[in-house]
């Protein structure tokens, strides 16, 4: 079933991500037709079913969002346990709580899961799947995971993977089922470019960057340049290296643009002949102490974020750039010398 994710920034300083993915079937945030929905959710179900023959299953759906889905995950899975986490405090047993864990991106960030007496030894299923509506790193699951200890299979399922890495499970007998993926983030590591910052040769400096170029779109897919509508994107101060790259790039592809993160905090507005019509906040690709932003960004073919940052800051603008409808994405990180 085709969808087109919606993306909405958050408005609450408690929540670590500053957006969220909006799914226009999930019955959520925007209404759609009931049966239209569990026609998604079952579509994840039975992938899911399809390795579950003749084992226990545990069924586990996140609250809040995925209380649904998890239910219609569980049905397609014969006699399956189903139980969902929740953000209230029960008025149970306390040997009912089975784990307190985080979803540290949340606006929410604590979760529970309880279990009656019949169901609360996890040992005695086969199988644990997990739902939920969207993964990104997986860190909520591995969080609960490395809070019981359990060890046994698991299925790590959701509608859609927002660039997991599924290495993170190597200790964990596996597996992943999802409806969409939204693009995985091509690396590219390039180093020895003189600093700016501590004075160059001009006429050198050029050289380096003409170089260094040649050495980035060496390192692309030609398909994902060739014939289509490229961003590449500088951070902050980093920018002549990023329009050399950019206008070399032009060379072969249908179109190219280019700007840049920035620390100036702009209004937008939908008005006519006003500049700025759309803002996303983040942290700074070089100090996570500080936000930065980005202006007027739109879908791409391709997306070349070019930096040279040492720093791992980056993700959430990645994210934003994946939650728009670019799923093709470079990352070039540029080292000085």
């Amino acid at each position: 079933m085709a969808y087109n994710l919606k993306m909405a920034l958050r408005d609450s300083k408690e929540a670590t991500r500053p957006y969220l993915i909006v799914n226009p079937l999930l019955a959520k945030h925007m209404p759609v037709t009931p049966s239209c929905s569990l026609k998604h959710f079952t579509e994840l179900g039975e992938k899911i079913n399809k390795i579950c023959e003749n084992e226990k299953v545990l069924v586990i759906g996140f609250a809040e969002t995925a209380t649904a889905v998890g239910a219609a995950v569980a049905l397609l899975i014969k006699d399956a346990v189903y139980v969902h986490t929740t953000r209230e405090t029960l008025d149970l047993m306390q040997s009912n709580l089975v784990v307190d864990f985080l979803e540290e991106h949340s606006h929410a960030k604590n979760q529970s899961l309880y279990l009656s007496d019949q169901y609360k030894d996890l040992s005695k299923f086969d199988r644990i799947v997990f739902v939920e509506d969207e993964i990104t790193t997986g860190k909520t699951i591995l969080n609960f995971l490395k809070t019981i200890n359990y060890f046994g299979k698991i299925s790590i399922s959701a509608l859609v993977f927002n660039g997991l890495n599924e290495d993170v499970f190597s200790d964990y007998d596996a597996t992943f089922f999802c409806l969409q993926k939204i693009g995985y983030v091509n690396n590219i590591f390039v180093d020895r470019l003189p600093d700016t910052r501590l004075g160059v040769n001009i006429s050198n400096y050029k050289i380096e960057c003409d170089r260094i170029s040649k050495e980035v779109i060496n390192s692309l897919d030609k398909t994902d340049i060739e014939d289509k509508n490229i961003l590449i994107l500088g951070t902050e101060e980093f920018m002549y290296p990023v329009l050399v790259i950019g206008s070399d790039i032009e060379k072969t592809a249908k179109h190219v643009v280019s700007h840049s993160t920035t620390r100036s905090p702009i209004l937008p507005k939908n008005e006519t002949d006003y500049p700025i019509y759309s803002k996303y906040e983040f942290k700074s690709f070089y100090n996570d102490q500080r936000n930065t932003y980005i202006y007027n960004l739109e879908k791409y073919d391709t997306v070349i974020v070019v930096t040279n940052s040492k720093k791992e800051f980056y993700q959430d603008f990645i994210k934003i750039l994946q939650n728009i409808g670019n799923q093709k994405i470079y990352l070039v990180r540029i080292e000085n010398v």
